[in-house]
């Protein structure tokens, strides 16, 4: 088969790699399985509302294992990632202002030890986080 790049389908392209953010959340608050995929949406689309940002995030269902920092209990739980891109072309320092405000209210509001952040740039991982309540 043979590809015409003039009339290739994509309906926008970066020109160049974007930032992304990939934050890792518990279900659990201790052992007692507590929230589900619709908390933490609904949790993101308010924060990032308030923010003035794209409410655009895709959503990965998952178990994990998380050893608590504080008790050293290890609690194997539903959770999730929140991937992020950044489509509002921030600079660095104030794309990571917003994932870590956005960690710090999925933390708080979902009780949650510590949520984990990595950005990236093209893939490749630029820095890697944990945010507390």
């Amino acid at each position: 088969m043979v590809i015409d790049a003039e009339k290739n389908p994509q309906g926008w392209k970066s020109p160049k790699p974007l930032y992304a953010a990939r934050l890792f959340v518990g279900f659990s608050v201790g052992q007692k399985p507590t929230w589900d995929i619709d908390d933490l949406i609904s949790i993101v689309a308010r924060t990032r509302k308030k923010q003035k940002r794209a409410l655009d995030a895709s959503f990965l269902v998952q178990k994990g294992i998380y050893t608590s920092k504080i008790s050293g209990e290890t609690v194997t739980e539903d959770g999730a990632q929140v991937l992020i891109l950044n489509l509002d072309d921030l600079k660095l320092a104030d794309f990571e202002a917003d994932m870590t405000a956005l960690a710090e209210a999925i933390a708080r509001k979902m009780k949650q030890e510590e949520v984990i952040v990595e950005i990236q740039k093209g893939g490749i991982t630029k820095m890697t986080f944990g945010v507390v309540p």
